[in-house]
């Protein structure tokens, strides 16, 4: 189930890449909402969760609906320019009309399948549908229909907090290396065609139909077309492993992109394939005893009641899936499992899990 970008009559005029302090904090408020999916962040969670003032804690408890699952198109540019201030950012959203801002908020709160306009036409049973996800969706469903205006007025208050009690000193941390990269970007696309630069953001990514098409390894069924329509593509350093593409209509066209890994983040393929190779009994039986020491591949034999060449062909296994290190010492190679990287697999499951 991928997501499509349709390139058919768009062009690099139609691209704009830049920062976006907004959608930064809602990535921030999305990782805080849902810790787990963001174990490489959990020092700064935990010490930016424990600062928060009982307040701020309140509103973002209250507003969780908006970040928690489905990230809120409110929390994303709404316009252009790209790379203004947060506080710029706020205001843009406090001068959106009434109904566009009623169905944005609406479709993240329900956060399933949902026509948005029923939140204004038949607002009793958006209500319901929301109460029946969770109570706390309920309840932010029947502020927003109960009173437009005030719940913008408590939304926008909430993410001035934010801005005030953590995020300003942590955009003012991250912003260079957003620039640098969305700078990194512009400069690609002064050399690409534009589906090659487009995929050139995730791995995730690939360009289709000769070009025509972008295809994106999400679980959506979606297709966006960006004839006609302003697109952004904007780095985030705490929204990853996420990619977030949004393209409601009346709304520019969003890709929201992890910034550049250390290392290329593997595919659900490459994590298939490195589970595959780890999941084999004699293999597993291997590491339980190169987890604790360095050992020969004659000691293994022994101690596996293997021959040497059938050891060897699951080291050379053990050796691909990158978590096996081997080391001469004399005549002797002494081989361990690399429990960091062995640790590490994990983590990149669910990178490309929740990606």
């Amino acid at each position: 189930m991928p997501v499509l970008l349709d390139l058919r009559g768009a062009n690099s005029a139609d691209v704009e890449i830049g920062v976006s302090p907004i959608s930064e904090l809602q990535a921030c408020l999305h990782a805080l909402a849902e810790p787990d999916h963001h174990i490489e962040y959990r020092a700064w969670l935990l010490r930016t969760d424990e600062s928060l003032s009982p307040g701020l804690r309140a509103g973002l408890t209250r507003f969780a609906p908006l970040w928690a699952r489905r990230r809120c198109r409110l929390l994303l540019p709404l316009s252009g320019p790209l790379g203004t201030d947060v506080d710029a950012e706020i205001e843009r959203l406090s001068r959106l009309p009434e109904r566009e801002f009623v169905e944005a908020a609406a479709y993240s709160i329900h956060g399933g399948e949902f026509d948005p306009r029923e939140a204004a036409s038949r607002p009793g049973e958006f209500v319901a549908a929301c109460e029946a996800r969770s109570f706390s969706r309920g309840e932010l469903a029947r502020t927003l229909v109960d009173d437009p205006a005030e719940f913008r007025v408590m939304l926008l208050r909430t993410l001035s907090d934010c801005v005030e009690e953590f995020f300003a000193e942590e955009w003012a941390r991250i912003h260079d290396r957003l620039r640098e990269e969305a700078d990194q970007a512009r400069s690609r696309l002064r050399g690409l065609p534009l589906a090659e630069l487009i995929s050139s953001v995730s791995p995730a990514a690939l360009p289709v139909q000769g070009g025509r098409a972008v295809r994106f390894d999400k679980l959506q069924n979606l297709t966006v077309a960006l004839r006609g329509n302003s697109t952004f593509l904007v780095p985030t350093i705490h929204g990853r492993p996420h990619l977030i593409i949004r393209g409601e209509a009346g709304f520019p066209v969003v890709v929201h992109y992890p910034v550049a890994w250390h290392d290329r983040p593997a595919s659900i393929d490459e994590m298939q394939r490195r589970l595959t190779i780890l999941a084999d009994p004699a293999r597993l039986a291997l590491c339980r005893h190169l987890v604790n020491e360095a050992i020969t591949t004659s000691d293994l034999a022994r101690r596996m009641n293997m021959t040497r060449p059938q050891v060897s062909r699951h080291l050379a296994r053990l050796r691909t899936a990158g978590v096996l290190t081997s080391e001469r010492s004399g005549r002797y190679v002494y081989h361990r499992v690399d429990v960091q990287k062995l640790m590490q697999t994990g983590v990149e499951l669910l990178r490309a899990i929740v990606r």
